[in-house]
């Protein structure tokens, strides 16, 4: 059904083109092999029987030799054929008697395929089988009203040109298309872009089988390619996504390995002030003590040592009056229980020295 309706698809749009373009390959260069018959009402090959190779180009048709259908005649087209290039492509050329024509009216359901039901009724609507002719069919009218389908079945009986094939294919030449020279008269049905012949594809009901199988088997791969595409698409997608995550984070990686860095570096600062401010509340801030005690010593004491463990304070010193530190020393409320460690002595100098010692308050 789907080959069917695809066929009838193409053939449609093709009926939009002309007849150059509908139809290439029976305009391109080929070799025109064209049979003359001394009485064209018949089909009989005799050795008297003649035949024209020509080859058909942009130029026109340059006539190459003509030869009977005998040992001499074959011999002599095929000397005629060596060292010639010539077009590969085959057409094999009749008189227009062996042209047959007629309307066929079908009905309007067998537009999707008309030429299977022309092969199915050939029998019927002419003396011949489907296999015994070479033919093609054109639409001339679709009649919706009356449900009819109106055909121009155009056909060559292969009587006409069978025994001239073995001859043929000795010489190396396999026809594949048939070309019928067209009645010299007025025909108001054909459309102005036909040339003077009728070109048949000779090969075409032997393949039709082949190609509607080609066409199924084209269709099913598509489909079947379109639904692997479906089911494949969302991974592909995560795929690339993947991809694209992982790029970034491999590009972040340098910026977030400095930012761990510099965070155990702060880290690490903070663990030693942190340190460093529990070993000053334990043993007491050394510069907090000098402050205090330059503020509270007068001018005329100086200190020869001074020691601070564990919140215990010992300093060493000389002063004119050594007895007032005390004093001093208590009214700051740093330092608690002010004390002399020793006794006072009178330096040779001249002033007192002194050693006291003295608690940290927290």
């Amino acid at each position: 059904m789907l080959s069917g309706f695809l066929a009838w698809w193409v053939r449609q749009l093709a009926l939009l083109l002309p007849r150059r373009l509908r139809d290439p390959r029976g305009f391109a260069p080929a070799t025109i092999v064209s049979l003359e018959f001394r009485n064209p009402g018949t089909a009989a090959v005799t050795t008297q029987a003649r035949a024209a190779i020509a080859l058909s180009g942009k130029r026109g048709r340059q006539p190459l030799c003509r030869f009977a259908l005998d040992e001499a005649g074959i011999a002599a087209a095929r000397a005629a054929l060596a060292g010639r290039r010539r077009p590969k492509r085959v057409v094999l050329s009749l008189p227009a008697a062996a042209l047959l024509e007629r309307e066929v009216a079908l009905p309007l359901a067998a537009e999707w395929d008309p030429e299977a039901v022309l092969g199915h009724e050939m029998d019927r609507l002419t003396p011949f089988r489907s296999a015994d002719v070479v033919w093609t069919a054109r639409t001339v009218l679709r009649d919706r009203a009356r449900n009819r389908l109106l055909l121009h079945l155009s056909l060559v009986p292969r009587a006409f040109f069978a025994g001239w094939l073995p001859a043929l294919a000795r010489l190396g030449l396999v026809p594949e298309l048939l070309e019928v020279a067209l009645p010299c008269r007025a025909d108001a049905d054909r459309s102005a872009d036909r040339s003077a012949f009728l070109r048949l594809p000779l090969l075409r009901h032997e393949g039709a089988g082949r190609n509607d199988r080609r066409i199924l088997i084209f269709a099913g791969a598509l489909v079947g390619g379109l639904a692997v595409a479906a089911v494949a698409l969302p991974f592909l997608r995560q795929s690339l996504a993947e991809r694209t995550v992982a790029a970034r984070i491999q590009a972040l990686r340098p910026a977030v390995a400095e930012v761990l860095a510099l965070r155990r570096r702060i880290g690490g600062e903070a663990d030693g002030a942190d340190a460093i401010a529990g070993m000053r509340a334990e043993a007491g801030d050394p510069l907090q003590v000098l402050a205090a005690l330059t503020g509270v010593l007068p001018d005329d004491t100086y200190l020869e040592s001074l020691a601070l463990s564990h919140r215990h304070l010992a300093i060493t010193g000389r002063s004119t009056a050594a007895a007032r530190l005390i004093s001093l020393l208590t009214a700051n409320p740093l330092l608690d229980n002010p004390a002399f460690a020793a006794p006072i002595t009178r330096a040779p100098e001249g002033g007192d020295e002194f050693t006291i010692r003295a608690d940290v308050a927290r």
